[in-house]
């Protein structure tokens, strides 16, 4: 059976996550990056939610590099595109919740990306190309856009427990 990080499964992931058990690397010869305390917004929830969508670009850059079919990569694609989908619906009922001032261009950020998903899946982008747009798309929207909110919320002394995910994995 191959064994590759790559192709546990998801709940595998989720579990290896949550018990803090699969600490992702900083350095690898591919190009992968691993979680930085740059990339914390002080969410729990988020946190744990960007460190999935981090694991699944990840595994679109180690299938890339392995030489898979487009076929497999624009599944792979696909599985990233709803998992953000699933994730943006999660971090925007958040800040919905408190009032927070940026949600309309925040959700604006997260619309265009989705567009960037479709156009990597049907159009001859490159893979390549775009996988270094995802990356970039992740630092930069994580340490800025993403960071805003924990300011507005500890700047408001908003109590956020309770957008905590309680799983027992």
């Amino acid at each position: 059976m191959f064994q590759s990080d790559a192709w546990l499964s998801y709940g595998r992931r989720l579990r290896l996550l949550k018990r803090k058990e699969y600490p992702m690397k900083k350095t690898n010869p591919t190009g992968i990056i691993g979680w930085k305390a740059e990339y914390n917004t002080g969410i729990d929830r988020i946190d744990f939610e960007h460190k999935i969508f981090l694991e699944l670009v990840n595994s679109f850059k180690i299938a890339l590099d392995a030489g898979r079919t487009k076929e497999e990569l624009v599944k792979i694609l696909t599985e990233i595109e709803k998992y953000a989908e699933f994730h943006f619906i999660s971090e925007e009922n958040c800040m919905f919740s408190i009032n927070y001032p940026g949600y309309k261009q925040h959700q604006s950020l997260h619309f265009d990306l989705l567009e960037q998903f479709n156009l990597a899946k049907y159009e001859e982008l490159g893979f390549s190309k775009f996988y270094e747009f995802i990356k970039d798309w992740f630092i930069m929207h994580t340490t800025q856009e993403d960071t805003r909110l924990k300011e507005f919320i500890d700047e408001n002394n908003i109590e956020f427990d309770i957008f905590r995910y309680n799983i027992s994995l």
